[in-house]
């Protein structure tokens, strides 16, 4: 079986007790990504909230202030 097969999705009927679990879930998932991941995510939001204008400049300069991984000495 693929990943993508074990997968299964929960529709939640709209009630406090389950928005805290998503949102404990959400948290959760969150928590386990690094930080270098996080901001990845991000970047790419960020990215798809500008992708439709035409400044094509600023987003380039957005993409060189981008999130790197250094080796430590």
């Amino acid at each position: 079986m693929t990943e993508a097969s074990n997968r299964t999705v929960q529709i939640l009927k709209r009630h406090p007790e389950n928005l805290t679990r998503a949102k404990d879930e959400e948290y959760f998932y969150w928590q386990s990504q690094s930080p270098l991941q996080r901001l990845l995510a991000m970047q790419k939001l960020s990215f798809a909230f500008f992708e439709g204008r035409d400044d094509e400049a600023e987003i380039r300069r957005q993409f060189l202030r981008s999130p790197r991984s250094l080796p430590r000495p």
